[in-house]
């Protein structure tokens, strides 16, 4: 992605703010229960997930990583005025964090964008503490069509990043291959389900079902530790 495409990204970002960050997160904390967390934003983008994680507790310190310069700048802005939030300029393939720094490392639609997903994989692994949780969002590359064909012809740069993105991205299938090749055992893959509950929560904050089942739908979740 080019400077283009981060601006492109990043203004998409702030508008989907609620339906693309918020469920993630509550998820993420329905699964993770410790007060004093130290967690890891990988590829971390305009700063938005790394943002919201910061905002749920004073206690918690957020580090967003990213390779890329000018997102950094962009995080930063889109951050200003919450503290306990640390931006790194660094590699997803050599993170410069001792091993079982974390209690939870996310990673937010980003796997797609990784030449080598084995390693970044590794990475994530690595720098997690053995009682903590890596849990990463993707596309799903057998997206729905119905889904898909919003985003063609690809005539825009939001459909660009939509569509190719979707293209780019592995199966669940895929994604199981490759975590039992670096020796993970203990895994879980799946797109999540809606429930009337998880409707009525989010129509309370102006995120329509319809909205919620095409965030679902497109994307798989897969959560794993030591």
């Amino acid at each position: 992605m080019g400077r283009i495409e981060h601006d492109e990204f990043e203004k998409a970002s702030k508008e989907n703010y609620k339906r693309w960050v918020i469920p993630l997160v509550d998820d993420v904390f329905g699964r993770i229960k410790k007060i004093n967390l130290k967690i890891l934003d990988v590829a971390c983008g305009p700063g938005f997930l790394t943002k919201e994680l910061a905002k749920r507790s004073s206690r918690f310190t957020v580090f967003g990583l990213d390779n890329y310069k000018y997102t950094l700048k962009l995080a930063r802005k889109n951050c200003r005025g919450l503290k306990g939030i640390i931006f790194k300029l660094a590699s997803v393939y050599r993170m410069p964090f001792p091993d079982g720094y974390f209690d939870l490392v996310v990673c937010k639609d980003s796997l797609h964008h990784f030449d080598n997903l084995k390693l970044a994989l590794k990475e994530m692994f690595r720098v997690v503490k053995p009682s903590g949780l890596v849990y990463v969002q993707d596309l799903r590359r057998d997206i729905p069509s119905y889904l898909l064909k919003m985003a063609i012809p690809p005539d825009t740069t939001f459909k660009k990043l939509q569509y190719y993105s979707a293209r780019a991205s592995y199966t669940k299938k895929e994604l199981g291959t490759i975590l039992k090749e670096l020796g993970i055992k203990n895994y879980i893959i799946k797109t999540r389900n809606i429930s009337d509950k998880l409707e009525r929560q989010y129509q309370k904050i102006g995120i329509s079902p319809q909205q919620l089942k095409a965030a679902f739908q497109s994307r798989f979740i897969a959560m794993f530790h030591k």
